[in-house]
């Protein structure tokens, strides 16, 4: 009853009058989603046969013909109504809400009007990627136009909608041509992250095995480009293409790969440290399967970051490659196939760490370091306890080291770090539930509660670890989990999504 109501009120409206009424019918479709049960992901009504019909005429006209901001929230309007109806139901108007946005892409609009219509077919290649295949031609041409844009939101969102459609494309190569080109010709840092964002997605796809000997060659070229970049963002999506071409390719020539790019060589440089740092982190997150069970590879990793992480080399730069080598450490031993129990990884790897908070060598370290170090000792203490216990003493006494620290982040990661290697707090996942043995055995292995530092852990326990354990075992309790190995293509992807 409610659609035929809607429907009929909607068939009165003159059809130029329809862009008038896109502020008050997206109005009213925001508050009916937002009103949604918990758990419940699309509208009733628009699941109907001929579900969100009444309303796409509005949103096409007000597209076609209103002034930028109806364009906006008729764009925004059409987006809602894509997510908030089944797939099935979409079927009768991919063409109708497609078509419009195509049309008009092209024309000049603000950069929000532009963001919003990519953003919009990003999502209809979500939802309903198979009846999206007629336009893949067009949509793949002005997603690649979008990624040379000024508007950094409209390069972010183009590479996002890019990133969906390349799983449904059958030839990659041209892509992959085309991207090459584009990299070598822009001129602005944006335009280069843009266009390598989606030489990763291409390269993360499954059916990325397609790819010819010369677009892997071209991918490996752009992997190695700019590779003293003090650009972050283009470090981190030119170290996650590196990762999944590792994965790609054949293990020999994977591994190859790894040796040349991807570990540390005596006389590299601190900006080619970092550079291979970067390298090895994503290789890790993407392919680990590569170092299982080879000593050699595992000795490389080892290496590496005890050379980045030596504290008698000065260099202003040395953070460059400092922090990369802590992010390999620990995302090294949170990884059960590269560092299983009883390796011999293990202990060099968990000695960089406790270096680069230990009171005689943490002044070589900035504090960027120090938080990453603690994190890392923190999430081996909590995931991996048995492997962090042989060496728990020198972990807590260098975390206690800095739980005074006058760096914020630093002083929280030093605290979440000895609440775990005391096996203080809860643990539901290891089915640990906290107590107070590991405390109890390293006041006794400092001298006794009445030696300096069994006197500080047990005032600091008293103090702030006893409350910070307690509120582990809260109802409502919130993780303070950061230890996903995978968490670089996570915030990478959340960026894009900002």
């Amino acid at each position: 009853a409610s659609w035929t109501a809607l429907d009929a009120l909607c068939r009165i409206i003159p059809k130029d009058d329809y862009d008038g009424y896109v502020g008050p019918v997206s109005r009213a479709v925001v508050h009916a989603t937002e009103s949604l049960p918990a758990g419940q992901a699309t509208l009733p009504g628009f699941n109907l046969p001929k579900g969100v019909g009444p309303l796409l005429p509005i949103y096409s006209q007000g597209l076609l013909a209103g002034s930028p901001d109806t364009k906006e929230r008729a764009v925004r309007g059409m987006a809602r109504l894509v997510r908030f109806t089944d797939p099935a139901a979409l079927r009768l108007f991919a063409t109708g809400i497609t078509g419009p946005l195509i049309r008009i892409v092209g024309d000049r609009h603000p950069p929000n009007v532009k963001a919003a219509i990519l953003s919009t077919l990003g999502l209809l290649l979500a939802q309903v990627p198979q009846l999206m295949r007629p336009f893949l031609p067009q949509l793949q041409r002005t997603f690649v136009r979008g990624l040379s844009e000024l508007d950094d939101a409209v390069r972010r969102r183009a590479a996002m909608a890019l990133s969906a459609l390349i799983p449904l494309q059958t030839r990659l190569d041209p892509l992959v041509s085309e991207l090459a080109a584009g990299i070598k010709s822009a001129e602005e840092q944006g335009m280069k992250n843009a266009m390598m964002k989606a030489v990763v997605a291409v390269v993360q796809a499954p059916n990325a095995k397609s790819l010819s000997p010369a677009s892997i060659q071209a991918i490996e070229a752009l992997t190695k480009s700019n590779a003293d970049s003090v650009d972050s963002r283009w470090q981190l999506l030119r170290s996650q293409a590196f990762g999944a071409l590792c994965g790609v390719v054949p293990q020999d020539a994977a591994l190859q790969l790894i040796g040349s790019n991807a570990v540390i060589d005596a006389g590299d440089s601190v900006p080619a440290q970092a550079a291979k740092l970067h390298c090895l982190a994503a290789v890790i997150a993407e392919s680990p399967a590569l170092f299982a069970g080879s000593s050699e590879l595992q000795s490389r990793i080892a290496s590496s970051v005890d050379t980045a992480l030596a504290p008698d080399v000065a260099s202003v730069q040395r953070a460059l490659a400092s922090l990369p080598a802590a992010r390999v450490a620990k995302n090294t031993l949170l990884n059960l196939d590269i560092a299983p129990a009883g390796s011999a990884i293990i202990a060099p790897l968990i000695e960089a760490l406790v270096r680069v908070v230990d009171p005689p060598t943490m002044g070589a370290f900035d504090s960027d370091t120090q938080q990453q170090a603690l994190a890392g000792l923190k999430s081996v203490a909590k995931h991996r306890f048995a492997i962090a216990e042989p060496q728990r003493d020198a972990i807590v006494a260098a975390a206690m080291a800095h739980v005074r620290d006058r760096n914020i982040t630093v002083k929280l990661a030093a605290e979440r770090c000895a609440l775990y290697a005391l096996r203080l707090a809860n643990v539901p996942a290891e089915g640990f539930a906290g107590d107070s043995r590991g405390l109890d055995a390293y006041v006794q292995n400092m001298g006794g509660p009445a030696s300096d530092k069994g006197k500080q852990v047990v005032d600091y326990h008293r103090r702030v670890l006893n409350k910070l354990a307690d509120t582990t075992r809260e109802l409502d309790y919130a993780s303070d989990d950061d230890d996903d190995p995978h968490r670089e293509r996570a915030v990478a992807n959340s960026d894009d999504e900002a």
